[in-house]
């Protein structure tokens, strides 16, 4: 079948949960073998089989009301975010900023070309996908093993971020994506047992960690290509206003703006993510936090665009709530960051300490299909 069919809506079988019942039968990708008949009820060894479908991705036919719904429950489970970063493009650059790293703390050396065509492609995301988007993959679960790749593209996209909304010119902008990309990776020079350590680190041990943010200037100094602004930002990113930071004990405007930029980026992915050591936060909770100064050695000029812009990119998305149920941010209260007011089956409620925001649920992605063969 070619093109959209009238009255039905195509969908990544990972949207399918056990039991739905199927109106059609279901057919291999030629069309002459039946694979679940009419009126079967689908469970998770089904939906297993499905998705060893050619195609069954994206290509699982359903209709218009069926669609809506699957949409508005979202994606179960862990499928939700795997589903949103490959298909916006994030799983990719995060692979090619593992593999980077990976090289550099096997060689000891980093490639600035590799550098410079990942930081294009964040660039590339920065203009073209929605960024509440981009702040769900951010919000997004981390395995330990990947945190510092992670850690890495989501600065990146921070500070790109940052930059867009300070209205600073293309080329400030790029010296921002590549240094959030480029500014921890002097910890691939830290011991892993060290880094990844499951419990509070002993002050000898913090002093090693420490070294990493020299460590990231004399990587990226000793590569030609790296501008010297983009070393001072690996180098300062750790400076506090107060003199309180490292590795210079640099004060308030000492302190390079895009460094202090930088530190923002930095904190907020930290406090977000899931850590061995330490559960996930509501990006909502992390707002507040900064804005009622509990992190006051940031720069709290910069903090301030940070929590007035982002919650803004949030109006009219779609959140999971603490009940398991979905709603749409309708509004932020600058004064209550932490608890917006949402909309849920048509009644604006504010949220609080009982019912809060989770996380936020992607937005349908569009997308060309050029086979259909399944039908639900």
């Amino acid at each position: 079948m070619d093109g959209v069919l009238s009255g039905y809506k195509f969908i990544s079988v990972n949207f399918l949960y056990e039991g739905l019942v199927l109106d059609k039968d279901v057919y291999d990708s030629s069309g002459s073998l039946t694979l679940l008949t009419k009126n079967t009820v689908l469970t998770d060894k089904h939906i297993a089989h499905l998705k060893q479908l050619k195609g069954a991705d994206h290509n699982i036919r359903v209709s218009v009301e069926l669609h809506r719904q699957l949409m508005d429950k979202g994606l179960p489970g862990i499928y939700e975010q795997e589903y949103l970063e490959n298909n916006i493009g994030y799983s990719a650059t995060k692979k090619k900023t593992a593999d980077m790293f990976q090289k550099a703390e096997s060689s000891g050396n980093i490639s600035y070309d590799n550098a410079s065509d990942i930081s294009e492609a964040i660039s590339d995301k920065l203009e073209k996908v929605d960024p509440a988007l981009i702040f769900q993959c951010i919000n997004g679960h981390n395995e330990v093993d990947e945190y510092l790749y992670r850690h890495s593209v989501n600065v990146a996209l921070i500070n790109g971020l940052m930059g867009k909304w300070l209205k600073f010119l293309s080329e400030e902008i790029s010296f921002l994506v590549i240094g959030g990309l480029m500014h921890d990776i002097g910890k691939t020079r830290v011991p892993q047992d060290i880094l990844n350590a499951q419990r509070k680190l002993k002050e000898d041990e913090f002093e090693i960690v420490k070294r990493h943010a020299r460590y990231s200037f004399e990587l990226m100094s000793n590569n030609q290509g790296f501008n010297d602004v983009v070393c001072l930002i690996a180098l300062h990113h750790h400076e506090r206003m107060n003199g309180s930071g490292y590795p210079g004990q640099l004060v308030a405007d000492h302190i390079p703006l895009y460094a202090r930029i930088t530190a923002i980026a930095d904190v907020y992915d930290a406090m977000v993510s899931k850590r061995c050591y330490k559960k996930a936060n509501s990006p909502f909770k992390i707002l507040s936090a900064l804005s009622e100064s509990q992190f006051s050695d940031l720069d709290m000029r910069l903090v301030e665009v940070f929590t007035r812009m982002m919650p803004f990119e949030l109006i009219g998305k779609t959140v999971l709530m603490s009940d398991g149920s979905c709603a749409t941010v309708r509004h932020v209260d600058p004064q209550e960051l932490e608890f917006p007011y949402v909309e849920i089956s048509s009644n604006i409620i504010k949220t609080d300490d009982k019912l809060y925001c989770v996380s936020m649920i992607p937005d349908e992605l569009d997308y060309d299909f050029s086979q259909h063969f399944t039908s639900i």
